[in-house]
């Protein structure tokens, strides 16, 4: 990150992602950032409709907020059990750092069952909002930022759990998050 000369965002950390556009040269990092970055660059296709910046500003922590701010211990421990051995000891010492904990094991601890449940109201609250858009995005008919931040937290959750829990994911809510990251990767033309 250092040579590519990013700059550190929140907590003075190196965080992903980060783009560098080849068109200008220019580096950019932090989801939200970078997308105000390619709709003032690009404007062809804006991801931040117009008036709706400080929406989507909110979106990104309150979706993270419902979705699992109370099992975020969950997410954790499953995303430790894919990591190889190399970044293990950064990853448990900066999440307990995050969280404010001294041991990895009162993280791992936690009930998986009750925050698997936690997690599952989480996401019917967040269903709610796609029902009350009255469109297939969080915006109704017009796609956005919002409706990125749920496919790409959607291809995590597809990367750290078990066969079982997708089946059970995927099902939540008639599909919605399976459908959700199928639609944005037909819009971006992507494949996440």
């Amino acid at each position: 990150m250092k040579t590519l000369g990013a700059s550190t965002t929140e907590g003075d950390r190196y965080t992903l992602p980060v783009i560098k556009d080849p068109n200008t040269g220019s580096i950019v990092a932090e989801s939200l950032a970078i997308a105000e970055y390619l709709d003032k660059t690009y404007p062809e296709k804006p991801i931040i409709p117009r008036g709706a910046d400080a929406l989507i500003g909110l979106f990104e922590p309150a979706y993270c907020s419902v979705a699992y701010g109370n099992v975020v211990k969950l997410i954790l421990t499953k995303t430790l059990e894919i990591m190889n051995d190399s970044n293990r000891e950064y990853f448990i010492r900066t999440r307990l750092e995050l969280l404010g904990e001294t041991r990895w094991e009162t993280v791992s601890g936690e009930n998986a069952q009750q925050q698997w449940e936690e997690f599952r109201k989480g996401l019917d609250e967040i269903d709610k909002w796609y029902q009350k858009s009255g469109g297939k995005w969080i915006m109704g008919d017009t796609f956005s930022f919002a409706d990125m931040v749920v496919a790409c937290r959607t291809m995590w959750w597809n990367k750290i759990f078990d066969e079982e829990q997708l089946r059970e994911l995927h099902s939540w809510n008639g599909g919605r998050w399976a459908r959700v990251l199928a639609d944005v990767n037909a819009e971006c033309g992507t494949n996440l």
